[in-house]
């Protein structure tokens, strides 16, 4: 599988069927003595681990799995789209994140970062995502690329963390219901509605179930509050140059800043976007975000 680093998003917008994010320099510097013990954070719902947290979990023979990433690869920011929703219905599972190009402060650092992990995990292949099982300080089951939430689950399943029948990896279909008051389109067009600083919601969206449970709830709601939605859906489909595809995810990233949870609906007004709402909440809770505007 090909794989490339790239600025969050944008290889979706240029590069259809590739699954992951190449590496070719990650790691992490070393730590102070103790620094194992240090409380491990927590980013987006996924626990975070450095290098020496991760091998000392290794060594001491713990059960658990991590997924390396980079901040800058768009698979691993889309995968999550999938994996957070997850996470929060099998708490249970030792979960863990290495996002590698963020642990050290210079590009050397984050070569020997590279280096530390292969050595360490040489099943590591320099692409991003991976998730890792281990158990009894020994590998039991690894895994490369975005994955589909049935893919993850049978993952999960052959990790000894989910128990049952494994699901039928198939591309799923998930069909959105329409209305007059979601208007679909593309980044240059969102891009443009931003630059020319209109007053509007955006709400980005992405072909899964919370996706779609979300949308057949927000729908009854547009109506009758009679509120207009822009939708922005993922993964980007290809419209124009890859210059102006770039400039456009710039112009939007520079906006909402935060791609990390969908579904999600902005409030943008004059270039500037708040957050009025992400995941697939109730309907009570879609109508308050509403009325408090």
């Amino acid at each position: 599988m090909v794989k490339k680093i790239v600025i969050v998003g944008i290889v979706l917008l240029m590069l259809v069927g590739m699954f992951g994010c190449s590496a070719k320099s990650q790691g992490s510097e070393k730590k102070p003595v103790g620094e194992e013990t240090k409380e491990v954070k927590e980013q987006d719902g996924i626990r975070q681990l450095d290098l020496d947290q991760t091998f000392q979990k290794i060594d001491d023979k713990e059960a658990f799995v991590f997924m390396v990433t980079q901040s800058t690869c768009t698979y691993c920011n889309s995968f999550k789209k999938t994996l957070v929703p997850f996470l929060k219905e099998h708490k249970d599972i030792p979960f863990y994140e290495i996002e590698i190009d963020m642990l050290g402060e210079m590009k050397a650092d984050i070569e020997k970062n590279f280096a530390k992990l292969q050595k360490k995990v040489t099943e590591f292949g320099g692409g991003t995502p991976e998730l890792f099982c281990y158990e009894n300080g020994k590998l039991k089951k690894s895994a490369s690329g975005e994955m589909s939430e049935a893919a993850l689950y049978n993952f999960m399943i052959d990790c000894g963390y989910i128990k049952g029948e494994k699901k039928e990896e198939k591309t799923e279909d998930y069909t959105f219901q329409t209305s007059k008051k979601i208007e679909n389109k593309n980044l240059i067009e969102v891009a443009k509605k931003i630059d020319d600083k209109e007053t509007f919601y955006l709400m980005i969206t992405q072909s899964d179930r919370y996706n779609q449970a979300f949308i057949k709830k927000l729908i009854p709601i547009l109506e009758d509050k009679d509120i207009r939605v822009t939708a922005l859906h993922f993964p980007l489909e290809q419209k124009g140059t890859d210059d102006e595809m770039n400039k456009a995810y710039e112009a939007l990233m520079k906006c909402i800043k935060d791609l990390s949870v969908s579904p999600a609906v902005f409030e943008i007004k004059k270039g500037t976007a708040k957050k009025i709402m992400e995941d697939n909440l109730p309907s009570k809770d879609i109508k308050e975000a509403f009325s408090k505007k």
